[in-house]
């Protein structure tokens, strides 16, 4: 058995079930519990309030499912990292965003004496499927790369929080009102202005030059843009590329550097949420998966559990 006197966590986790459980083990193995405020003023929502004092060195190993989490780190300094990927260094006025498909672990640590002041929004994959579903990797760009492990479809980011997203952090923690419809709504409203923020700002241009010449740049784009608009279709690298006119090495590698993903992650993905979209509005599990270019039922249903971690005939309830 761990012990948790070594503050090294992590090693002897079992499996989780849900990402609540995840984030709950973690905030206990540093023994924050007592400064944390939960609050959840929608089912799709959840928030954590931190604001807690690291009595000394910690290392934890945190271990969970699918979860797509908006942090904004008003105080406090430490790494976080996935399993290969290289190390975050976070410290205040950080935002940081970490979404994952499946499964991942990784490794946090935080320095002794420091205030952790973070406010940590959760937003269930409903939510995001409601509100359109664009995965992280078409809203970030180049910036979602050293930290993140987009063969396994997990992101890490960190940038400079803007001062909107300051503003509303502190206002969801200096949040006095009372645990009525009053502080949901308002809790409610300020995670969304959150998101709607982080969407804004990474979907600017990164300002980064790429190692891409502008055309070979604008064809990768449009490549993209095809299997958005026409996912049902039997895309293969080889036809795109010819749609688009590059050759198939250009890309296979340029759009995993511009978009983040394989062609083939990124298709299956598309095709997953435009799937979970449909079932969402009614359809049948069988309809929505030849709507959007799987053939094999089977095959898309093991792939959508894996995804959603649920079966796509339980998506919807």
């Amino acid at each position: 058995m761990c012990s948790p006197d070594n503050r090294v966590f992590g090693d002897c986790l079992e499996s989780e079930t849900t990402w609540r459980a995840a984030v709950d083990r973690e905030i206990d193995a540093l023994g924050w519990t007592a400064a944390t405020r939960i609050d959840q003023p929608d089912d799709d929502v959840t928030i954590y309030a931190i604001d807690a004092i690291a009595a000394q060195d910690a290392i934890i190993h945190p271990e969970g499912p699918a979860t797509f989490s908006l942090s904004v780190f008003l105080d406090g300094r430490g790494t976080l990292s996935i399993d290969g990927a290289k190390p975050l260094s976070v410290e205040p006025g950080m935002a940081v965003l970490f979404t994952s498909s499946g499964p991942v672990r990784g490794e946090n640590r935080f320095v002794a004496g420091q205030r952790f002041n973070v406010i940590d929004l959760r937003f269930e994959q409903r939510f995001l499927v409601k509100a359109g579903g664009a995965p992280l990797a078409r809203i970030g760009g180049d910036l979602l790369t050293e930290h993140s492990r987009p063969d396994q479809r997990v992101t890490l980011a960190g940038w400079k929080a803007p001062p909107a997203l300051l503003k509303t952090a502190r206002e969801i923690l200096d949040c006095k009102r009372a645990h009525d419809l009053s502080r949901n709504l308002f809790l409610y409203s300020k995670a969304v202005e959150s998101l709607s923020i982080v969407v804004d700002t990474l979907s600017r241009p990164s300002g980064r030059k790429s190692v891409f010449k502008s055309n070979d740049r604008a064809k990768i784009l449009q490549a993209q843009n095809l299997i958005g608009s026409s996912y049902h279709l039997d895309w293969t690298i080889a036809k795109l590329a010819r749609h688009v006119g590059l050759n198939e090495r250009k890309l296979k590698e340029g759009f995993r550097h511009v978009v983040g993903n394989s062609v083939h992650a990124y298709l299956r993905e598309v095709r997953l949420e435009a799937a979970a979209r449909l079932l969402l509005d009614g359809e049948s599990v069988t309809q929505a998966a030849l709507s959007v270019g799987f053939e094999s039922l089977s095959h898309f249903s093991k792939i959508f559990a894996a995804a959603k971690g649920v079966s796509p005939s339980r998506y919807v309830r």
